[in-house]
């Protein structure tokens, strides 16, 4: 029966040859993709640690700075405080110096035991942590500069991100434990959060004034780190000591 179609038929030469050949290309190109993609990504691993390892060396470079510093200031303290052919005026001018350099060492002192603790994670609890909050009132205005400290103690100089929840806790008029977000008081955070993203710290910095009708207590930070080895992090600090609770 003629159904108005005719089925054709096509005979191909069968080549092992080619179809082989046709394999080894399919192979090579999947080795080839394979080992580019291994080999990025190790240079990129090597790469990003060559770049912690400059950081970190650069740390260690002002931790030694640091240290020849204080004990320069130490050593003109004690020569300073040596002197006895002064007279009354220069001996003021002496004292003067002598508050002033052991401020200076003070401040040395704080900033040198930081890079340490950053850069000897062995002597401390490791991962993510809150290392400090600062407020310094700014003349009578009501105003306040805020600093908080972020660091990371790790030995593997790997990056951690994340994000940071400030809160300022206290009482307005006859409400109890009113809680204010950082966006609400300082107009340097506009998110209710603030991303954070660092290998070894973080300074979160700005300025906040509060509503009149607003007694301040404590200040409370939340940080929440994403990733594999996610940790969440919180801590209060009272607001007239800013020490941590």
């Amino acid at each position: 029966m003629n159904t108005g179609q005719e089925e054709r038929l096509e005979i191909v030469a069968y080549n092992p040859v080619r179809r082989l050949i046709a394999r080894v290309v399919v192979i090579a190109l999947m080795l080839a993709l394979a080992f580019g993609g291994y080999y990025y990504g190790r240079w990129s691993v090597l790469s990003e640690r060559g770049t912690a390892i400059i950081e970190r060396d650069e740390l260690k470079d002002l931790a030694r700075e640091q240290e020849e510093e204080l004990a320069e200031l130490r050593r003109r303290v004690l020569v300073t405080e040596s002197s006895n052919a002064v007279d009354r005026r220069a001996y003021e001018e002496v004292q003067q110096t002598v508050l002033n350099l052991n401020a200076r060492i003070a401040q040395l002192e704080n900033e040198l035991h930081f890079y340490q603790r950053v850069m000897a994670p062995e002597k401390v609890d490791q991962g993510l942590r809150i290392d400090s909050f600062d407020l310094e009132p700014i003349n009578d205005s009501g105003a306040y500069n805020y600093q908080l400290v972020i660091t990371q103690v790790t030995d593997n100089n790997t990056f951690i991100e994340g994000r940071a929840l400030v809160s300022i806790i206290g009482k307005r008029g006859r409400t109890q434990n009113v809680t204010l977000p950082l966006k609400d008081v300082s107009s340097d955070v506009d998110d209710l959060s603030i991303r954070f993203r660092f290998r070894f710290f973080q300074n979160v910095a700005g300025q906040l004034e509060l509503p009149e009708d607003f007694e301040p207590e404590k200040v409370q930070v939340i940080l929440q780190s994403t990733g594999r080895k996610a940790m969440r992090i919180e801590q209060e600090f009272d607001w007239s000591t800013q020490e941590a609770l």
